[in-house]
This record gives structure tokens, C-alpha cells and sequence, in this order.
């Protein structure tokens, strides 16, 4: 064999370990929006996606990984990351029916607060001058169930608080519903909430001032994944709160425009 195919073959088998070692990272999110971390519906847009997205693009890449995503409805989300489908997902909060199925960023056993990627605040929506109110400890004046989107976790949330639920698609519908009279209230993080009612509500629907409760949201992953690539995984919560609040500054106001 001649010199110059030696030294392409040298070549080839040096490039070999260098291309196995490409990071590639897949990411499901919920096709309805939730502005401003997750804009527009059923696709990815390529320019302002939304805040999260963002984040989680800036995370891959400061590991040497590039992020690809894809938008489904919520319950697809995490069923097809747990199965495997997806290596991960956002934006979730904590609870251990989801814990159960998916890998969290941990610190002492629990879920690390530094390693979040936000921390949002559930209100309820009533219609204007509806008796329904909230000081933050008790809910009075509800006279039917209280809407949340379907697979959201306030919906658990209030269930343990002994209060009927109904579940709907999204935003829209729990809006339709609630202006039709056929929920007494409509119960969703506040920066989509606001959103939609603006959108769909109207001057016929207002948020009550006390936050049903505050969460910190996180990028989970399927916990195969998490156990096969520990080192990459823990390296993308790292490099997520180390660049969050950064981004989170310079990005928000944008997407306020």
C-alpha cells in the first residue's frame, strides 16, 4: 500500500472517534404557547421561539451539543419522553408521578432549585364581578368546577385542595368555557394566562391578585438517557443555571416588545 493511502486511513481512523463523539440532544416542548418561553403554536419558529427555548439552544451548545425540538401536545410530551422517543423535555414541574418517569436536576434528593430553568406563578381567572375569590389561603364564592389546561399539574394541585377540576386542551377552550359559563374559573400560569385573555378574554375576564402557588420549572430528561449520558446531562443543568438569569434579563423584554 502506497504512502499517501497509509496517511488517508491514518486520517480517516484519527476523524473516526471525533464523529462518534457528536452530541446531539432531542427536545419536546408543548405545542401551546406559553409566552414568553414557549411562542407560537404546533411549530418551532425560527426566530423568537420564546425564552426557554433559547435557554435550553444556549445550554446544548455551551457543552459542544446541538439541540433539535419538536412541539406536541402536553400528554405526548411526556409520555413520548418517558418512553424514550425524546432525551428531554420542558418546561415541568416537580410531582412524583412524573418523577416516577423522568430525571430531574437533584440536590440532596430533591429537586435542585438552582438548576431550574424558571420559576412561575399559577393564578385563577374568573369573569369580571364573578363572587369566586382567593386571599391566598382559602377559595370562596366557587359555584362549579375550575378549568385547567389537561395534563398541567395545578389541576392535581387543586384536586388535593378538594376543588372539582375539568380538564381542557388549552387556553382557548378554557376561556370558551369560561366565558360560556360552563366553569366557574380557569386556573393557569399567569405570563400565558395574561396572554390569552388578552387574545380571547377580553375586558369579560380578570386574574385575582393572590397566586394560587409559585413552582420552579425544570428541563427533564428520560431517565435511560439521564443514566447513559450522566455526564452530559448534569453538564446542560450546569451550564442552564449558570447562564438563566442572564438570559432571562436580556431576553425578556424582548419578547415583551
Amino acid at each position: 500500500m502506497k504512502i499517501p493511502q497509509l496517511l488517508a486511513i491514518a486520517a480517516l481512523s484519527a476523524a473516526w472517534p471525533q464523529a462518534q463523539a457528536a452530541c446531539n440532544l432531542s427536545f419536546a416542548y408543548n405545542a401551546e404557547p406559553s409566552p414568553p418561553y414557549m411562542v407560537g403554536e404546533a411549530t418551532v419558529q425560527a426566530e423568537r421561539p420564546g425564552v426557554a427555548v433559547e435557554m435550553v439552544r444556549e445550554a446544548s451548545r455551551r457543552i459542544g451539543c446541538t439541540a433539535r425540538f419538536v412541539r406536541l401536545p402536553n400528554v405526548r410530551v411526556l409520555a413520548e419522553t418517558q418512553a424514550g422517543r425524546h432525551d428531554g423535555a420542558f418546561m415541568y414541574s416537580h410531582n412524583p408521578e412524573r418523577a416516577a418517569g423522568l430525571a430531574y436536576p437533584l440536590k440532596d434528593g430533591k429537586p435542585d432549585h438552582d438548576r431550574r430553568i424558571a420559576t412561575l406563578r399559577y393564578y385563577l381567572y374568573r369573569l369580571t364581578g364573578s363572587p369566586v375569590e382567593w386571599d391566598g389561603q382559602r377559595l370562596r364564592g366557587l359555584n362549579g368546577a375550575v378549568g385547567v389546561n389537561l395534563g398541567w399539574s395545578i389541576g392535581r394541585d387543586l384536586k388535593t385542595m378538594g376543588v372539582t377540576v375539568e380538564e381542557a386542551l388549552g387556553s382557548r377552550s378554557n376561556l370558551e368555557k369560561l366565558l360560556a359559563g360552563r366553569i366557574a374559573a380557569y386556573a393557569t400560569q399567569d405570563l400565558a394566562g395574561d396572554a390569552a385573555v388578552q387574545r380571547w378574554g377580553q375586558e369579560r375576564v380578570e386574574r385575582l391578585p393572590a397566586p394560587l402557588s409559585t413552582k420552579d420549572y425544570f428541563v427533564v430528561f428520560n431517565p435511560d438517557f439521564a443514566a447513559r449520558q450522566h455526564d452530559t446531562t448534569e453538564r446542560f443543568w450546569t451550564a442552564l443555571a449558570e447562564l438563566r438569569d442572564e438570559m432571562a434579563a436580556r431576553l425578556l423584554p424582548l419578547y415583551a416588545e
